[in-house]
């Protein structure tokens, strides 16, 4: 049974809690089967990652939607571990303004070079083609530090934060980039909607949850 945590904390987040939000994200995903080969490829060097993910960390503060569990009691500290972490956009959001969308490709060659450069191009696409067009809140980052695997809270975050979604009725969209998650998010209320065939030859599953019932 998927517990929820008693520490969840709402945006808005100090520049010190995103650094520790993004620090989450970049280790939580070293070992991803679809975005580690590409972003951290030596998993004990995660300089590249914190920067690649650090971005949609900060340009999401636009919404009120990141919500974080932190690993300590006082979840409101600057200096608190984030232990889990969820990045959500609302309803006909955009993860980047169109100035940052210009200033991506340069950014992204800048951290990993052209020729990654043009595969990440490539599957921001592909994810941006296999998007609904239906009104939806998107998980973009769902994070768990590693120190803290294994407890649930990753998936007691998102079950708090559907709790909240089904209130208002609005459905949610997400890319699981691990199969290994597909199963939990289903037993979340999540049902498979697609699939993103990656350069790299690996599948994605794209899922979709309608509000459930109060």
């Amino acid at each position: 049974m998927t517990q929820i945590p008693a520490h969840v904390t709402p945006a808005p987040h100090s520049p010190q809690q995103l650094t520790a939000i993004t620090d989450t994200i970049a280790l939580a995903f070293a070992h991803d089967p679809s975005w580690s080969p590409i972003l951290s490829p030596n998993a004990d060097d995660l300089a590249v990652a914190r920067s690649y993910w650090g971005l949609f960390v900060n340009t999401a503060q636009r919404y009120p939607f990141t919500f974080t569990v932190a690993s300590e009691a006082k979840a409101d500290t600057d200096t608190a571990e984030v232990a889990a972490a969820a990045v959500w956009y609302p309803p006909n959001a955009e993860e980047l303004t169109h100035a940052e969308e210009e200033a991506f490709p340069e950014f992204v060659a800048g951290l990993i070079g052209e020729a990654k450069r043009d595969e990440v191009l490539a599957i921001s696409d592909l994810f941006d083609a296999a998007h609904p067009t239906a009104p939806h809140y998107y998980l973009s980052l769902l994070a768990t530090h590693p120190a803290h695997s294994g407890k649930g809270l990753g998936m007691g975050l998102l079950a708090a934060n559907l709790a909240e979604f089904d209130k208002l009725g609005v459905p949610t969209y997400l890319e699981s980039s691990n199969p290994a998650n597909n199963a939990r998010y289903q037993r979340l209320g999540y049902e498979p909607h697609g699939t993103i065939d990656l350069p790299s030859g690996l599948t994605i599953m794209t899922m979709w949850r309608e509000p459930q019932a109060i």
